[in-house]
């Protein structure tokens, strides 16, 4: 399978509200945030970048990312990410999410990743399983945490 090409663009006036049209499948819909919560979230919490998820010049997802490191830690993390469910079962999230790892190393004193999700949410943990994030055996809001040191 070809990798998708995959790009990362700020949620602006331009495509918020494509954004907020994003869904994910009916039994997924427990386990994150609407995107509209999250885009309203960033505007209160400016650490918070709520990015478009592009293949193709097409929107397919939604990402949430803290610019800025926990002081105890020095970690990054990925609040919110989702793909479309009429994109799933593509390899868009693997190559999404590789995109979203790499445009995080990029910002600075970062030492590790972080990203929590429901622990019911089998193919979240297998997506960063095979990203190369490990568990923590840390519990946050009820949620697992998984790491990925750089």
């Amino acid at each position: 399978m070809i990798e998708p090409t995959i790009e990362l663009k700020i949620v602006d006036r331009n495509n918020w509200n494509a954004c907020i049209r994003l869904k994910l499948k009916e039994d997924q819909t427990k386990f994150i945030a609407p995107n509209l919560y999250s885009i309203a979230q960033s505007k209160v919490e400016p650490n918070l970048l709520p990015y478009a998820i592009y293949a193709n010049k097409e929107m397919i997802g939604f990402a949430l990312i803290d610019s800025e490191s926990d002081p105890k830690d020095m970690c990054h993390w990925i609040p919110r990410f989702m793909i479309d469910a009429g994109f799933q079962g593509q390899g868009y999230g693997k190559a999404s999410m590789k995109k979203i790892i790499e445009a995080m190393k990029a910002m600075t004193n970062i030492v590790a990743i972080r990203i929590s999700f429901d622990p019911d949410n089998d193919s979240a943990r297998a997506l960063y399983l095979k990203m190369g994030f490990s568990e923590t055996g840390e519990i946050e809001d009820d949620e697992v945490v998984f790491e990925m040191r750089l």
